[in-house]
């Protein structure tokens, strides 16, 4: 037996797959800025043939292949629940990186702040005019300290409005454990009491910082993560989209026309206009499948030759048309058409073109057990 494979869905979903192959083939290994497919989820159209892909493939697996029951497409839920969810995790990155930018920059101001109060601190004893000022404001020994002090550092480098630069900061902050083994006068512990706090209120500042950033700052994994977000969301969309055609179809299905073929073959009267006859069932035949309605074949090796006065047309069996196979009559309800055709939601079945009447007496018992108009004509 060959399955049908749904027709109303594999064949777009073979063009779409061919257009996202034509577009990983132009773009997905091509030498591009960002790594291959993740170039997906940076151009809407893209995720738009996306969608259209996912969605028929969807509806084929669930519709057609493993076709869902009620409870099944239920259970879907969980499924674009999921993805839709691990799309949304994606994001909260952006929620922490812009909740924290406001306190780091918060922070950066105050450890900008804690720099000056240094480099204000540092003048208060290494300053020109508090050297000047030295003698007349300690005693000689003090201020001979301070004085030593003053020239120690009279080279350090400063801007034009006489303020002490980063460099000149970093070599009086190197030479602080030096300083206070070296010196005893209460002005240079003061100042150098002072400094420490100072230097305490940076570093800490400066932690602050760093911490913030690292906040305010997408890790190499969120960022590689965040490119598969909208990948993520058109799964999601594309598998509840085809959850929705499911259970339309299952609560209001389709009625369906059905075409029985016997042996691949039409029986055509041979006392007739045999042209005329085929020319007829041709068109019809054709006409038929332009509709798209169903076209089944039953292979029935225990029928006999056709009658030397009747001609028949052979027929083959289109790419999306059921073949089924029959034994005998006996076995009717155990071949795989009954089982097939319970699944569906037939209106009416056509057997023309067949004259064996025990074959035509069964498929007509079949229809009214199962509640379907069969139309039987014998020879065309």
């Amino acid at each position: 037996m060959k399955k049908s494979l749904n027709k109303p869905y594999f064949a777009p979903m073979a063009f779409w797959l061919c257009v996202v192959a034509v577009l990983l083939a132009l773009h997905g290994f091509a030498d591009v800025e960002v790594p291959q497919l993740i170039y997906f989820s940076l151009a809407p159209v893209y995720l738009l043939v996306l969608f259209i892909f996912l969605y028929y493939f969807f509806c084929w697996s669930f519709i057609s292949v493993f076709p869902l029951g009620e409870i099944g497409w239920k259970r879907v839920d969980y499924g674009w629940l999921l993805l839709a969810s691990l799309a949304l995790i994606g994001e909260t990155q952006s929620v922490r990186t812009e909740w924290f930018q406001s306190d780091y920059r918060l922070a950066e101001s105050h450890e900008a702040s804690t720099q000056r109060r240094l480099k204000a601190e540092i003048d208060d004893l290494l300053g020109p005019d508090h050297c000047r000022a030295a003698a007349t404001l300690y005693s000689a020994a003090d201020a001979a300290q301070v004085n030593e002090l003053c020239q120690r550092f009279a080279t350090l480098e400063r801007t034009a409005q006489e303020r002490l630069t980063a460099l000149s900061v970093g070599t009086v902050v190197q030479a602080l454990d030096e300083l206070r083994a070296r010196y005893s006068a209460p002005p240079v512990l003061a100042w150098l009491g002072r400094l420490d706090e100072t230097l305490g209120d940076q570093r800490k500042a400066r932690g602050e910082v760093s911490r913030l950033y690292e906040l305010t700052r997408a890790t190499e994994t969120e960022t590689v993560y965040r490119y598969f977000v909208p990948v993520l969301l058109v799964f999601a969309l594309a598998l509840r989209a085809s959850k929705v055609t499911g259970e339309v179809l299952l609560k209001a299905p389709r009625k369906r026309k059905v075409w029985m073929i016997i042996n691949r073959r039409m029986v055509i009267d041979g006392l007739g206009f045999v042209r005329g006859a085929r020319s007829r069932f041709d068109e019809a035949l054709r006409n038929w499948r332009v509709a798209k309605w169903d076209v089944v074949h039953l292979a029935c090796p225990f029928l006999p030759e056709v009658s030397a006065v009747d001609a028949q047309v052979a027929v083959v069996p289109g790419f999306y048309e059921n073949e089924f196979q029959l034994a005998a009559i006996d076995t009717f309800e155990q071949c795989g058409f009954v089982e097939w055709a319970a699944a569906q939601s037939i209106e009416t079945l056509y057997l023309v073109g067949e004259t064996d009447p025990a074959l035509i007496e069964r498929v007509q018992r079949w229809g009214e057990a199962a509640k379907v108009e069969v139309l039987v004509r014998g020879r065309i």
